[in-house]
């Protein structure tokens, strides 16, 4: 840099420094700024309308009463009978674990002239046999054959009491 140019930088800065210094002229902006805050009134949030709800009375006259012990004594009348129930101290098989819908039959052999259906559950294969269990309603398999397995489920009904259902487990193709 020459002499020249290290004056002119030097002058500039002292022109520059002294043009910061002085005040702004910015009255008519404060001015401006006060008489909008003036006038600008906050609008508050509308509140909505409260709905009005139809009352309605409850009127039990002519309806069974839900606290009725009798329903408890029927229920258990009808579970003591010979109506179909749950063995619960019969030890659980490894494919009573899974919903029946999970499971996929896959296959069906002969194996010592007794037929055997082959499920797959989590991407393994299991051999089942007739009188087995799967599922999670107590199913017991009642019969195999080449296309699907029959099984005997033992459901509780709405009322309390056990029914038995029959649903069948068909054979897919594989993914």
């Amino acid at each position: 840099m020459s002499w020249q140019q290290q004056r002119l930088a030097c002058g500039l800065v002292f022109i520059f420094s002294f043009a910061g210094c002085s005040a702004p002229d910015n009255e008519e902006l404060q001015t401006w700024m006060a008489k909008v805050r003036s006038e600008a009134a906050p609008v508050p949030p509308m509140e909505p309308r409260p709905q009005t709800v139809a009352t309605v009375t409850y009127d039990p006259t002519g309806l069974a009463d839900p606290f009725d012990a009798g329903k408890i004594t029927a229920i258990s009348s009808s579970l003591s009978g010979s109506a179909p129930h749950p063995d619960v101290q019969r030890p659980r098989e490894p494919l009573e674990s899974y919903p029946l819908d999970s499971l996929r039959m896959v296959g069906s052999l002969l194996r010592h002239g007794q037929a055997v259906a082959l499920v797959q559950a989590d991407k393994v294969l299991y051999q089942v046999r007739k009188g087995q269990h799967l599922g999670q309603d107590q199913g017991k398999v009642i019969d195999i054959s080449d296309t699907a397995i029959a099984i005997e489920e033992i459901v509780q009904e709405s009322a309390g009491a056990w029914a038995t259902r029959k649903v069948q487990l068909s054979i897919q193709g594989g993914k």
